[in-house]
Order: C-alpha cells, then sequence, then structure tokens
C-alpha cells in the first residue's frame, strides 16, 4: 500500500472535506443509498445488542452512527467521530431530535482520543483509503475495543473497476490511476485481512461485495470515472486520442442502452483478542 509521488486528489480532498462542506455531505447522501446493502451488512456484522456502546470512525454526516444507536438502544452508547468540524455539525444536527444514545465528536482515525477497552465494537468505512496510515488506525479501533468485542471495516478495492465495451488497455490505464494516483491506498479492501490479523484478533472473516452500474452518469459519480480519465490523460498514460476514443465509447454504450460498469468492496470483520 503506497502512494504515488503526485498529489493524491481524492484522498487530499477528504482529508480536506472542510473546504468544500456541502459537495461532501451530498456525495455521502447519495453513496449511502448505493451501498445500503454492504452498510446494512457491516452493521449486522458487530453483533450488537441493546446496552452495549460502539464508536463509528469517519462518521460523516452521522447516518450509520444513527442506526447503531438505534441498535444499542437507552442503555447503550455509541459516538460518532469525524475528522471534519462541518461534517460533525451536520451529522449533530440531523440527529438532535432524535433522542437515541449518541455522541458526535472531531478527532484523528489514526490516534483516537478513548482509553483503552471503552467500546463494545468499533466500525469503520471507506475511511481507510484515505489515511496517511491505515494500519495505526486500525491499531486504534482494536485499542478501544474490549477483548472480546467486534470489529467491522468497510473498504473498496479500486482496482477492480472495470467497464464494459470499451479500449480495455484505456480502461487498465483508467484504473491504475484511481487506485495509484488518486486515492492514498487504492487497493485497501484487499489488505483488511492482514491488517486485523497483524493485531491479534480472531475470528477474522472477510466478504466480498460488488457495486453494478448500467449507467454512466452514476458509474461516474461512484467511481469517479471522469476525474481518473482525465488524470490518465494528463500524466500520459494514455494518449489523447485514444483516451477520447475510450470516453465516446462510454457514451455510445450509454446511448445504445448497454452501458455496464462494476467494482468491488471488502467487509473485513473480527473479534478482539484478549490482551497478553
Amino acid at each position: 500500500m503506497h502512494s504515488s509521488s503526485e498529489l493524491v486528489l481524492a484522498s487530499q480532498c477528504w482529508r480536506d472535506v472542510d473546504g468544500n462542506a456541502a459537495a461532501a455531505m451530498r456525495y455521502l447522501d447519495r453513496m449511502g443509498e448505493l451501498i445500503a446493502g454492504p452498510k446494512q451488512r457491516s452493521l449486522d456484522l458487530l453483533r450488537l445488542a441493546p446496552g452495549m456502546s460502539a464508536i463509528d470512525i469517519g462518521c460523516g454526516v452521522g447516518r450509520d452512527a444513527v442506526a447503531l444507536a438505534e441498535r444499542v438502544g437507552p442503555a447503550g452508547r455509541v459516538v460518532g467521530l469525524d475528522r471534519s468540524d462541518a461534517l460533525i455539525a451536520e451529522a449533530t444536527a440531523r440527529a438532535a431530535s432524535l433522542g437515541l444514545p449518541l455522541a458526535f465528536s472531531t478527532g484523528d482515525a489514526q490516534a483516537l482520543a478513548f482509553a483503552d477497552g471503552s467500546f463494545d465494537a468499533a466500525r469503520t468505512e471507506r475511511v481507510l483509503q484515505h489515511l496517511d496510515d491505515p494500519a495505526r488506525a486500525v491499531r486504534e479501533m482494536v485499542r478501544v475495543v474490549r477483548p472480546g468485542g467486534r470489529i467491522v471495516a468497510l473498504e473498496p478495492d479500486w482496482d477492480t473497476v472495470m467497464v464494459a465495451g470499451a479500449d480495455l488497455a484505456a480502461t487498465r490505464a483508467v484504473v491504475r490511476h484511481k487506485a495509484d494516483c488518486a486515492v492514498a491506498h487504492g487497493t485497501i479492501g484487499r489488505e483488511l485481512r492482514g491488517l486485523l490479523i497483524e493485531t491479534g484478533c480472531r475470528d477474522v472473516a472477510v466478504e466480498l461485495c460488488a457495486l453494478t452500474f448500467d449507467g454512466l452518469a452514476l458509474a461516474d459519480r461512484a467511481m469517479g470515472l471522469a476525474d481518473s480519465f482525465a488524470g490518465a490523460r494528463r500524466a500520459g498514460s494514455v494518449s489523447a486520442d485514444r483516451a477520447a476514443a475510450w470516453w465516446q465509447a462510454l457514451e455510445a454504450n450509454e446511448r445504445a442502452g448497454t452501458f455496464f460498469a462494476a467494482m468491488c468492496g471488502v467487509i473485513a470483520c473480527a473479534t478482539v483478542g484478549v490482551s497478553p
């Protein structure tokens, strides 16, 4: 897992969300609907019961933290944490009238301000891909969960992006730009199992989830095809003529009703081991 020496644009944007918070909120709301199935599965794998406590790391606008709070009930406790002041303010406002055992705060996933064993469960989603040190963040998740508690992480693997009916070499150049240049850790999904095992967790299990798209506009919004296409062209990994033909093929497929694209994500879960 490493970043290109080129600026990792997508990750940099998520590290500086407050500079364009409104766009970030719109994106999070759209993606929340698009990946509702994997989200639900990640919540289920936490095995929460009434009275338990949980932390949602990188909580965004708070929709998943609300779902966690509904599961633990009035006797439970949930913390939603994000590095963005704007997103935390929005999450707090959205949840204010719900009467749930839920608090939001800003913080760093790589240095959690909680004591060891503070929670029964910890969850993160689409956050590790953007961090300087995702392994440290995983260690922090494990540290703040009690022995026997649960950890769940849901992350994409950008190297799995596929697009039908277009120049395969050009597609590969676009995908490589997304995985290697646009995101700090574009293949983090496949690394989750190893990261959890390295922390001493047990019962580590991994599931693959897939997103499919039958329209260019939605695929572009979810996967940033146009941005990756433009980046690959600027970097010279695909010629201008070949890049133009690639995008024209996608648009032609859209008009013909044959457009198809997909990508995979990984849900990893584990039980925190007993400290030596």
